[in-house]
Order: C-alpha cells, then structure tokens, then sequence
C-alpha cells in the first residue's frame, strides 16, 4: 500500500510497506534537506563549474511549471502534489545513483525519461518546477540525439556535439533562466534534451569531442543549427540584430539540395489569417490583405504586413512571421509533394505568397528551421563525402577556431 509522509513541509507518498519506512525517512529526509546533504563543499563547487542546470518542461512543452510530480528512485515512487498544502520554495533533492530517477509524470519520445545527476523540486504557487543538474557531457548525451538521428555518419554526430556544447557553454554564461534556478530549458527553446535515448553513435561523438567548442577571439559563439536550408544558410539578423553577429554569414549550400524539406507547399485559408490578425495590435474588422514587404540577403521573409479595416501593422521577426502562417491543413513536402502534417509553425522563413481568388494564401517555400548557422541535413552530406567535423564547421561558421570550454 501507498504510505503518506511528511518531509520539510513535502506530501509524497512511496510504495515502501508501512513496517519498513522508519529507514527510509531518515535517509530520504537526508536527501530532500539541501542544507544537509552529504555532498563535500569542494565537489559542490566542482558539480557547479561541470555541469548544466535543465529546466524541465511539462508532457506538451507548455509550461516551466507542473502540478503534480511522480517519480520512481531506487525502487520506490514518489508523488508530490500542488493540491497538497505544501508550502512555498521548499525544496528537495534527489540524487541520481546508478538507476538514474524516473519521471513518470513527464511523457517523451522514448516514454517516461530517466535523468542522471541530481534532480531539484521546488514548489512556487504555480506548480513544481523540475531542475535537473547534470555533468554537461552527460547532458550533451540526451541532447545529441534528441537533435539529429543517430544514424548520421560519424562527423555529422561530432559537429552536432560541438555545436550543442558550445550553444550550452553560452547559455550558461548568460544566465537567462536564473530566475528559475537554470540555465537552459529541455525544449526546442534551447535544446532538446532525453527526448530520445541515448545512443552509442551519438555518445562516442560526445565522448570523442569532449571539451570542445567553438569560439571567436577566445570567446564561445552562439552555435546555431537547424535541419534543412532552401539553398543558403542565414544570419541572426533575422531576428532583428542590426547587424550580424561575426562569426555568422549567409553561404550557399548545395549540400541538402536532395532532401524532402528542400522545397514545400501549403495553403492557408483566408478566414485563418483574418482571425490571427484581429489579434494584431492595431488590426482590426475584416482582413485586406498579406504582403511581403522585406527580405534578407539569404531570402528569408524578415517583413510581413498585414492590412485590415482598421489599419495595417508590420511583423518583423522570423518566429512570428512563421507563427502567424502556420499552416491550418497539411504541407507538401519535396518535388513529390508528400503530405505531411503542418505543424506550429511554416516550415521556414523562406517562401514566397500569393492570394488564390480571396478565400485562401497559398505559401510556397523551401528549408525547415530558421536557417541559421549549420545546416544538419547537409553535415550529414558533407559527412558522407568525406568532410571531417572540423571542415563542416568552418563551412558554416565564420573565422572561428576550435577551444576549450
């Protein structure tokens, strides 16, 4: 039977039989109690300098935080509930062993994932939020193949695993989510991380680069990449830098020229945009129109207005463009036109737009991702014609020399 006890203010309950628990709360309350766990200052210090702290998002990639958190840890589950009274920040953690720690409150890809290192709860008003603190190598082993098939050649795999590292090592320095107690989120916002499970191929790949990342005048860049270019790779520019970052250029790229994503098609119903637009500040009544209006270098849409009855209004970012055309129906991937579904988001930024008699846009476009730095379908490519992981990234990145991080 399940066993209620009370830790620090914690409701959680464990599978453990009522008779055997008198162990088990002394050495779980061990655990949860930060203040004292059995962890010497000086490896603290090193755990913090070694390793990446991940955010962990719900089931849908919705929201930082969860209302309900069950967990399996050394042959016992866990449960921790918002709706039981628990008070604010207080915090427990677990540390990961040899069996890792089970979130089976959390679904992925490969099912209920497992995480190494540590793992934080910490309860706030909104619901728990989920830290797992993890050796950055061991975290470049969840991330690689959540982020490009294991079943890439070899050089691909490694130019992945620099790139990764150094976009973690970057993130870190920048401490956008310290108000969350991390570094980078487990999503697609950052890097997804124990999407997939780890993979021998990827994990070499890891292993065999360890430490290395990509740095300009001594200093890590932003190590973009994305899946497939339209023919040319783009610059942050597209996000509204006023110039691009100098490590960052716009090359031609034949290399993916082969894949699916190399060209697409969909259509938009008239009705679609006119609701998205309503929603625009400054836009209101019935829908006039949708026009391009500015592109970059590389042909990326960085200007998208839009006109109703009330006004028109510019979208300039290339998140929110591709956002504001999502597809409401399938898109044709590829010369053959293969459906597939359409997504959160248009495929790219790279497309061109014509109306079809008033009652629907149809959006023609090439590439999937934002198109910034490497392109993987293309380090895959480049992989199988013989380009080493250190070619495949001076293609992409721009007077840049491989360091230590």
């Amino acid at each position: 039977m399940l066993v209620w006890i009370a830790l620090l203010n914690f409701a959680y309950t464990t599978n453990v039989e009522k008779e055997s628990v008198t162990g088990e709360e002394k050495k779980i309350a061990e655990t949860c109690a930060e203040q004292k766990a059995q962890i010497p200052k000086e490896r603290k210090q090193e755990i913090q300098k070694e390793s990446v702290r991940v955010l962990l998002m719900d089931s849908q990639y919705q929201s930082y935080y969860h209302p309900k958190v069950t967990l399996w840890w050394e042959g016992q589950e866990y449960v921790f509930d918002a709706e039981n009274g628990t008070e604010e920040d207080l915090c427990c953690v677990f540390e990961g062993g040899a069996q890792g720690i089970k979130v089976t409150s959390i679904e992925r890809s490969q099912g209920n994932p497992v995480y190494t290192g540590n793992l934080k709860i910490v309860k706030k008003p909104q619901g728990f939020l989920l830290i797992n603190t993890v050796p950055l190598e061991e975290y470049l082993e969840g991330v690689v193949p959540s982020e490009m098939p294991s079943s890439y050649p070899e050089e691909a795999l490694k130019a992945q695993a620099v790139c990764a590292r150094t976009y973690a090592w970057k993130q870190m320095q920048e401490k956008s989510l310290e108000k969350y107690g991390a570094d980078v989120d487990d999503s697609v916002n950052y890097q997804v991380y124990n999407n997939i499970e780890r993979q021998d191929s990827s994990s070499k790949a890891v292993q065999e680069t360890a430490g290395k990342i990509l740095c300009q005048n001594g200093a890590p860049i932003e190590a973009y990449y994305f899946s497939t270019s339209s023919g040319a790779t783009s610059t942050d520019e597209i996000w509204g830098a006023e110039t691009a970052a100098p490590y960052l250029k716009s090359v031609k790229c034949t290399f993916d020229s082969d894949e699916p994503w190399r060209v697409w098609k969909t259509e938009i119903s008239w009705d679609t945009i006119e609701k998205r637009a309503q929603q625009l500040e400054g836009c209101a009544g019935s829908l006039g129109g949708v026009e391009i209006v500015k592109k970059n270098e590389s042909g990326a849409v960085i200007g998208l207005r839009v006109y109703t009855e009330s006004g028109e209004t510019e979208i300039s970012n290339e998140y929110a463009i591709r956002e504001f055309l999502a597809p409401d129906q399938g898109v044709l991937m590829g010369k053959e036109e293969k459906p597939t579904d359409g997504g959160k988001l248009l495929p790219s930024a790279y497309f061109s737009l014509e109306t079809k008699e008033g009652e629907r846009f149809i959006v023609t476009g090439g590439g999937y991702g934002h198109g910034v730095g490497m392109s993987q379908t293309a380090a895959r490519a480049m992989a199988e014609d013989g380009y080493t992981w250190e070619e495949i990234l001076q293609y992409f990145f721009k007077n840049v020399e491989i360091c230590r991080g």
